[in-house]
Parts: structure tokens; sequence; C-alpha cells
């Protein structure tokens, strides 16, 4: 249960960062949070879900590390910076293992604009990159 609360706070603290640091903008935006799909894949293990995990954001966005140290499961990365060094979409994607598989859970938050993608959009591509099989 503390893990799932840490997750939110990461949640949170990627959205206001993302609203804070673009705070000098002068366009209006929106910031767009979404919590998108949570799939259960049985027979599968943790350590391949982190692999997917790494490799669906790779694929999408930049910047992809674990959150904390050690197996945390917990994986983030943003967008690539503008001139002025500012992200405007990030992601999150967490791990967590089952007796028989493991639960993935996404979360993405984008300003937009200057973000081309709604979170949602954001999600189903990072979604869509994770697939349910292998590494890619």
């Amino acid at each position: 249960m503390a893990r799932i609360s840490r997750n939110r706070v990461t949640v949170l603290a990627v959205a206001f960062a993302l609203v804070f640091g673009s705070a000098t903008t002068k366009s209006s935006a929106a910031l767009d949070v979404f919590v998108g799909a949570r799939k259960v894949v049985n027979g599968q293990s943790e350590t391949l879900c982190n692999a997917n995990a790494k490799s669906a954001l790779s694929a999408v966005l930049q910047d992809v590390s674990e959150v904390g140290s050690g197996d945390t499961g917990e994986w983030k990365a943003a967008s690539a910076p503008d001139s002025s060094g500012n992200s405007f979409a990030g992601a999150a994607i967490h791990c967590y293992p089952l007796d028989s598989g493991y639960l993935v859970m996404f979360t993405c938050a984008a300003q937009v604009p200057p973000n081309q993608d709604t979170a949602s959009a954001l999600c189903a591509k990072i979604t869509a990159a994770f697939g349910t099989g292998g590494p890619h």
C-alpha cells in the first residue's frame, strides 16, 4: 500500500514540475494528466515488465530512469527539452510482482500546447510500445 501512495506522489510531483517548470510560458496551456491502462500479465516475471517499461519509455520519450535505488519497478521519462531546457510531457510505468505474473500501470502528463500529444495519446503510444510479450 505504501508503494502505491508513493506512486501517486511521484505522479503529482511530475505534474507540478511540468506546471511550475513552464510557468514563464506566455501562451495559455492546460496540464493534461491521464491515468492509463492497468494490465495483469500472467506467466511472466517482473524482470520482463521492467525491461518492457524501459524499452517502451525509451521508444516514446527521453531521460528514462528507474525511480529510487534498487529494483523499485517504477520507471519515469520526459519529453525532449525545448531550446530553454523545458520538458512539456512525462510518463511513469509501475511494475508490481504478482504470484503468477505482474501488474503494470501507466500514468502520463502533458502540457498542451506546446506538447502536440495529450496525456491520453501519450499513454496510448507508450502502452502500445510496451506490449505484453518479450522485451522490445
